[in-house]
């Protein structure tokens, strides 16, 4: 959590969902997207490297699941807060019961979807200043 921008990575098997995710977040005056990774597998190497505030996860991708990704970061990187992006409402539940911070539907308007990145943030700002 540096700077004044909220620091997302966008994390999605499909090329346009991704680079649509970059546009998005960059059209926010307060987020910038960092980087973009299309599986778990690029998705670990980006947050290891990147460290955003925020990760965008897809739960369907080539190699790992979403799941199994948000599992890793909470207990590796716990200070990156997720918010999953799925089509599957029951993915919501697992990756709460997980630690994520908050999880769209894709067939949601956008602006869900921001305010989901923004959350996430706040929670986790208000968990650094408390400890």
């Amino acid at each position: 959590m540096r700077g004044e921008h909220i620091r997302v990575l966008a994390v999605d098997d499909h090329p346009s969902v991704r680079e649509n995710l970059r546009y998005l977040i960059n059209a926010e005056p307060d987020m910038e997207c960092v980087g973009v990774a299309r599986d778990a597998v690029q998705c670990v190497k980006a947050c290891q490297e990147l460290l955003p505030d925020v990760v965008v996860l897809d739960d369907e991708m080539p190699g790992a699941r979403g799941l199994q990704v948000l599992e890793w970061l909470g207990s590796d990187l716990p200070d990156i807060r997720v918010v999953m992006y799925t089509l599957d409402a029951e993915v919501c539940e697992s990756a709460r019961h997980l630690g994520a911070a908050g999880c769209v539907l894709k067939d949601a308007n956008y602006e869900v979807l921001l305010r989901a990145i923004r959350n996430a943030y706040a929670s986790a700002r208000k968990s650094a200043e408390t400890h």
